[in-house]
């Protein structure tokens, strides 16, 4: 069979230029199918699958003396041998040969050490990605979706929205049982994505009962699909595949092309063990920041990043179920208090710098000794004086003080009052709580004041505590005065 080679520029969203040779032989051409070749999001994780998060996970937590260097053979692009190899690979799929399935089989098979990163990718997600695909009576070359749509890529976006290893929308995620919110997006999360993904598929084939269209309705919606089998009074994919979108028609195509290039290589000698992370998980009783962990366990805030693709924020939120490296969930229980002192006295109530703190003229240092209820705000009116005095004073780095503790302060020994008018001095009396504070049914709005700390106000009011003014709020440790709380009413 005789082949003529030409070369077409194709534009990947706008930003690279490949160079991509076409086939045109005897048994189709190009004429056969006037429509655009493919410009769309599915070469471009093709062509990023070398920066995932399997390679980083390799290279950089395994720490590897040196970066992998993949090399695989030449595949074979022959039509006729493709159209026989199709027929072999699946089953429960019928594969279609056509100009736009040769167009991402040339695309691919032009860099084969890609796909030797392609097919170690699929190596190491295959156990999870094959257990749904069972469970839900789907094509096992459904196991190719994550590797087409995103590269195994957990920041990947299509031009419809979808995010995550399997590109899902906001819509089906969440119908499935995905959480997204402004901590987590569980779409970069692999095993609940996959989960999700795989039973919308089985819910889509329900609608179809054919499963190109079944992956048309997920690349380009329901909508669309429906709106091009009414407008031509069509019945299969490839007869509404003019008229579907152009940045997501494609899908179907490259699925099959990479179905293609991956059975073809397993026979090479390139494919990677696959490799097992060590890693603990440890529950987050409450908001931590991943920079508290670097500073005191000293682990890589990129590791955790790594082993936490669904975190939106360096951030665990309470609740979760976060992912450390192995063996460091004995050290985290040990230094968690630790840990959280850290996070509360220095990472988010950093030290005040000021150029010196001044000791009053008329001030005699005397010893005060902390007792309970006391914290430095209500210690540093009591005495006429700052709290980043009493801090400096007594070198500390936080405000956390203990029952007992003795503090030097300059000043008068006994708190200044006010005989005609005590409840001035008073900064929690009643007087002053009533300009503070207004109540409705569900809570009481309170204004911060000068000198006031969560801990002090939390003491005014019943059955609340510091925490619940910080969960209720959505806020930390450090307040402004003028600054509108809601307290709830117990």
């Amino acid at each position: 069979m005789v082949q003529k080679i030409t070369t077409h520029t194709l534009k990947i969203l706008g930003c690279t230029i490949f160079f991509i040779p076409t086939i045109a032989t005897t048994v189709y051409s190009q004429k056969d199918y006037p429509f655009t070749p493919p410009k769309t999001v599915y070469t471009n994780a093709f062509y990023n699958s070398n920066k995932s998060v399997f390679n980083q996970s390799i290279v950089k937590y395994i720490e590897l003396s040196q970066p992998i260097y993949l090399t695989g053979s030449k595949i074979n692009t022959n039509p006729v041998y493709i159209n026989n190899r199709l027929k072999k690979y699946d089953n429960s799929y019928l594969f279609t040969l056509n100009y736009y399935v040769q167009q991402y089989i040339t695309t691919y098979t032009e860099y084969p050490s890609k796909i030797a990163y392609s097919t170690n990718l699929l190596n190491h997600y295959s156990t999870i990605i094959n257990d749904a695909i069972n469970s839900h009576k789907l094509p096992k070359s459904f196991q190719f979706i994550p590797l087409v749509c995103s590269g195994f890529n957990p920041l990947s976006v299509n031009q419809r929205g979808g995010y995550g290893y399997w590109h899902l929308n906001y819509a089906p995620a969440v119908k499935y049982g995905l959480t997204i919110n402004e901590w987590v997006d569980e779409r970069k999360d692999f095993k609940k994505s996959t989960l999700a993904a795989t039973s919308y598929l089985e819910y889509l084939y329900a609608l179809y009962h054919d499963w190109e269209l079944t992956l048309a309705a997920y690349s380009c919606g329901i909508t669309t699909v429906n709106k091009a089998l009414k407008r031509t009074e069509s019945q299969t994919f490839w007869e509404i595949y003019p008229y579907l979108p152009e940045s997501t028609r494609d899908f179907v195509p490259a699925l099959t092309a990479m179905a293609y290039c991956y059975y073809e290589a397993r026979n090479d000698n390139y494919l990677l063990e696959k490799v097992e992370l060590n890693r603990d998980t440890i529950l987050i009783e409450r908001k931590l920041h991943f920079f508290s962990l670097k500073q005191v366990l000293l682990i890589d805030t990129s590791i955790l990043a790594l082993l936490n693709p669904s975190i939106n924020q360096q951030i665990f939120p309470k609740g979760f179920n976060a992912i450390f490296p192995g063996n460091s969930k004995s050290k985290f229980l040990t230094l968690k208090d630790n840990i959280y002192y850290y996070q509360d006295s220095v990472l988010l109530k950093p030290k005040t710098k000021t150029p010196s703190v001044v000791i009053p003229k008329e001030g005699e240092p005397f010893t005060y000794k902390v007792k309970s209820g006391d914290v430095l705000g209500l210690i540093a009116e009591r005495f006429n004086v700052r709290v980043s005095q009493i801090q400096e004073w007594n070198n500390l780095n936080g405000t956390r003080i203990n029952i007992g503790q003795e503090l030097t302060i300059y000043g008068k020994s006994t708190p200044p009052t006010n005989k005609n008018k005590p409840e001035e001095n008073n900064p929690l009396s009643s007087t002053t709580k009533q300009t503070q504070t207004v109540s409705n049914d569900d809570f009481y709005i309170y204004t911060v004041k000068s000198g006031d700390n969560l801990w002090l106000i939390a003491k005014d009011f019943p059955d609340t505590s510091a925490e619940d003014i910080m969960e209720l709020n959505d806020i930390d440790e450090n307040l402004q005065i003028g600054q509108v709380l809601k307290i709830k009413k117990k």
